[in-house]
């Protein structure tokens, strides 16, 4: 019994332990419902941040999350910026028997599935403002352009290796939101010039949108080039979020210069 207790005593331990260590991180789990499924989101916190947060959507590519090696790193990179990234599992808002969930054909529903998601957040205390960013990657990055052109509520977008759909019309794009598109140059399975095609259409319609170029670089940046892209995007979509609740700086009032004392003309006295 003894040893019983004892071996209770450390599980307890431990999982205490697990516990505070995802406290300490920061990270919270949400569910979205969308047509009778729950749509998973991880959300990502600012350290030391109680909240409430602006918040940017992660989106992943067309493999899922996987081990989350390159959205998770993104997420904490977000976070690190004061502003909660909201990784969103939006397959899981698909039909149950859904084949290619990547496939362009599921374009329209996947997004309809992220308008859900941004109701969603935007209807919850710990979230600060009326709208939020948007960074995705490959695949997500396709949904962060399609987002930034036909949701008001984006702040701005990041696409990594992404590009602009087929779905978005042109007229979508007069009213967008401030874009940065990240591409390296030797992507082959969605090439550099789809960035460059969605650069030009936000010019073309007197829209703001920068392109960083990775020289080099293939569909999946890896150590310090995918640091650099992260840390870049990241700082993009925070600096555009958090502005919003910065105070005005005030103006400072014009300094006019006094006119200099001159002496009365000889003969005259100067008054009292």
């Amino acid at each position: 019994m003894r040893c019983m207790a004892a071996l209770l005593g450390i599980l307890m331990l431990v999982a205490g332990a697990s516990i505070s260590s995802a406290a300490d991180a920061g990270r919270l789990e949400w569910t979205v419902r969308h047509h009778g499924h729950n749509i998973r989101v991880h959300v990502f916190t600012p350290p030391g941040d109680p909240g409430p947060w602006p918040v940017a959507l992660v989106l992943h590519g067309a493999s899922g999350i996987g081990r989350g090696h390159m959205i998770w790193p993104l997420a904490e990179e977000i976070a690190s910026h004061g502003v909660a990234a909201a990784v969103v599992r939006y397959y899981d808002g698909l039909p149950d028997r859904t084949r290619r969930k990547q496939s362009v054909r599921w374009f329209a529903e996947r997004e309809q599935i992220l308008e859900r998601v941004i109701s969603n957040l935007l209807a919850r205390k710990q979230v600060k403002g009326d709208r939020v960013g948007v960074f995705g990657y490959s695949l997500g990055g396709f949904h962060a352009i399609g987002l930034a052109a036909t949701d008001s509520r984006i702040a701005a977008a990041v696409s990594l290796a992404g590009g602009l759909s087929g779905h978005i019309p042109d007229i979508a794009v007069e009213d967008a939101a401030p874009l940065m598109l990240i591409h390296g140059t030797r992507d082959r399975i969605v090439p550099y010039r789809r960035s460059m095609i969605a650069r030009a259409a936000w010019r073309q319609a007197g829209q703001p949108a920068t392109l960083v170029e990775l020289p080099n670089i293939g569909h999946v940046p890896h150590g310090s080039t995918r640091d650099r892209a992260f840390s870049i995007g990241a700082e993009f979509v925070a600096e555009k979020l958090l502005s919003a609740f910065r105070p005005p700086v005030p103006r400072s009032r014009p300094v006019i210069p006094m006119p200099r004392h001159r002496p009365p003309p000889h003969g005259l006295a100067q008054s009292p």
